[in-house]
């Protein structure tokens, strides 16, 4: 298929429809979806009867592969920007690791970067303005048992795809490091 990867399957889609992803995919190009945006894919894909077993949530699913399929969109891209997702499961108990970011002091133990916290919910979420002044870093955090934590950022806003490579690694890495702080 493509590099990327599918976040529909075409096991699903040939069950639902008899048909391969493949198979749709030709379609919606006779159809002209190659010129469209997403909204459109979308809506070109929610006219078509012999898709509609698949329900909204699946039609979407699908229009959003045949974009990287077709080389339309990248995986991460928005409309004008792009977004990237990353999450770590920590063994320690929820208040330390939402702590870890809500308190200056030990969050400059495993990241040095600025930035501003604009919204919190105790040891549930952070929405954060990050050091460009420009992205926004949304981070949830979610209790796992007694001493087992996972953390989900989500980098938004980054204004092209090597940019939004370079954070993935950037927050990689510093989830790492965090990680490593906290479990020792």
């Amino acid at each position: 298929m493509n590099k990327q990867g599918n976040i529909i399957t075409d096991k699903l889609v040939v069950l639902k429809t008899g048909k391969t992803l493949e198979d749709w995919f030709k379609y919606l190009d006779n159809k002209g979806a190659k010129k469209l945006n997403h909204p459109e894919i979308f809506n070109l894909v929610c006219s078509i009867g012999d898709l509609k077993p698949l329900g909204q949530w699946n039609q979407n699913l699908l229009s959003t592969t045949y974009e990287w399929n077709r080389g339309l969109k990248k995986r991460g891209q928005k409309e004008d920007w792009f977004e990237i997702g990353i999450s770590k499961t920590i063994s320690v108990p929820i208040q330390i690791l939402y702590d870890s970011f809500a308190e200056e002091d030990l969050r400059k133990n495993w990241l040095k970067n600025k930035l501003k916290i604009r919204k919190s919910t105790l040891n549930k979420s952070l929405v954060i303005t990050w050091e460009d002044e420009v992205t926004t870093v949304r981070v949830e955090m979610y209790n796992k048992g007694e001493k087992k934590s996972q953390v989900v950022i989500q980098h938004m806003k980054i204004s092209n795809s090597k940019m939004a490579e370079r954070m993935k690694k950037f927050w990689n890495d510093a989830l790492n490091g965090l990680k490593t702080n906290l479990e020792k």
